[in-house]
């Protein structure tokens, strides 16, 4: 097991998502940064995890938050979920 800490709340980050073979592998590159992180996930842990982060984002309030609290950008390179 491995902790790799880097907070990228505020910097543009690129990723990509692929499924192979029931294992999901989520990549996410900092723009500004040589930072760089690869999670491999098996399908059970990414329904976890979209489960958690689903609930997280519903305690959100988006109407509350003002526009010049945003920084950075999401983005991917390639399509959202490429099946090898």
């Amino acid at each position: 097991m491995s902790s790799y800490f880097n907070c990228a709340a505020y910097e543009d980050v690129n990723t990509s998502i692929r499924l192979d073979d029931n294992v999901v592998f989520l990549a996410l590159k900092v723009a500004d940064k040589n930072a760089d992180m690869h999670i491999t996930l098996n399908l059970f842990k990414v329904r976890t995890l979209t489960k958690y982060l689903s609930i997280a984002l519903t305690k959100i309030n988006f109407a509350d938050l003002l526009p010049e609290k945003h920084f950075g950008d999401l983005s991917d390179n390639v399509p959202l979920l490429q099946i090898v």
